[in-house]
């Protein structure tokens, strides 16, 4: 109830600003220009940690420049505002950096080009960088750890002609980015290709293969592979990652990562998720096991509230999460 009258504010408040608005399809300011934005508050609890905090909060611009460009924006800070609830310090950042900034050019279904600050089309789950998109408050380790979540460059994508939805992607960047403070592994060279393939309106699956070397001279070369099922009451995901790295002291470390998720939506609003992850780094000696089970409510599609518990092989790693998010 209470969820449901902090949805109801938001909207009339969005209604006062302009009309028509629909909550989560932002603001029409012209043809050219729609202003939207999220935020995500989250509550942390590890056995010696218990934090309170504002974690996302992010402003979004994006339009139709005309038929053939289109672009978009997004400003945000990280950490917007924290409190440990064990001792009562507090945190603040309210510095708005680049998160995304980029533009289409729009050919035809089979090239296209995205050239800026983009996400990196790898799989499915770095495709939903939102909390209120995602299905669990908590990203796998998989996805954060063993390639570059973002990319400053170009991608070069679409349908591969004469086939029945073989879609790809060719990225690369040989610079800096644009603003590197939540890159998770900042680099000056990337390249990769990536390749998904719709089998029906229920079923696809795909893989990437690419290199990255990073400030340090860490050169990376990965192989990727993913699979997704989803008729609308049932979802299951399936991502896993091998690179192999070599280092500036000639010292060479490989790791395997990977998860598999399953998800129930019993109605429309309520979801039971559980997921198993597996992540293993010769170089670093970090291995983990994690078992997350987690529940996820829906009272509008772009307001999301969900909980979570993992269960780490790593003991002091185990962690209760919840997350109240929404995109306007």
């Amino acid at each position: 109830m209470i969820v449901r009258k902090v949805c109801a504010l938001i909207g009339l408040t969005a209604l006062a600003i302009a009309d028509p608005y629909t909550l989560g399809q932002g603001i029409s300011l012209g043809d050219s220009l729609t202003v939207g934005g999220y935020f995500s508050t989250e509550y942390d609890a590890k056995p010696n940690k218990k934090n309170l905090s504002v974690e996302d909060v992010a402003i979004m611009a994006y339009g139709d420049i005309n038929s053939m460009f289109s672009y978009f924006g997004e400003l945000e800070s990280v950490g917007f505002y924290n409190k440990s609830l064990l001792n009562g310090d507090e945190k603040r950042n309210f510095t708005f950096r680049i998160e995304r900034l980029y533009s289409d050019m729009w050919m035809s279904d089979a090239f296209n080009i995205r050239f800026g600050k983009q996400i990196t089309p790898i799989g499915y789950w770095n495709k939903e960088p939102v909390n209120v998109l995602r299905d669990t408050t908590s990203n796998p380790l998989y996805s954060t750890l063993l390639f570059p979540r973002f990319l400053t460059g170009i991608d070069i994508n679409g349908y591969v002609p004469n086939t029945q939805g073989l879609k790809y992607h060719l990225f690369g960047q040989n610079n800096h980015d644009f603003d590197d403070e939540y890159v998770n592994i900042p680099n000056t060279h990337f390249f990769g290709i990536s390749v998904e393939k719709e089998l029906n309106d229920e079923l696809s699956g795909g893989g990437s293969v690419g290199e990255y070397i990073t400030f340090t001279n860490q050169k990376t070369r990965y192989m990727q592979v993913s699979s997704k099922f989803d008729d609308g009451t049932w979802q299951f995901l399936g991502e896993a990652l091998a690179a192999k790295s070599e280092y500036t002291n000639n010292q060479q470390g490989s790791a395997l990562s990977g998860y598999l998720q399953g998800m129930y939506r019993y109605t429309s609003e309520h979801a039971v998720v559980g997921r198993y992850e597996y992540f293993n780094d010769h170089h670093s000696l970090y291995k983990d096991n994690i078992g997350v089970l987690g529940y996820s409510y829906r009272p509008l599609y772009p307001v999301s509230l969900k909980g979570e518990y993992q269960w780490h092989s790593l003991n002091s790693e185990n962690r209760l999460l919840f997350s109240f998010s929404v995109l306007f």
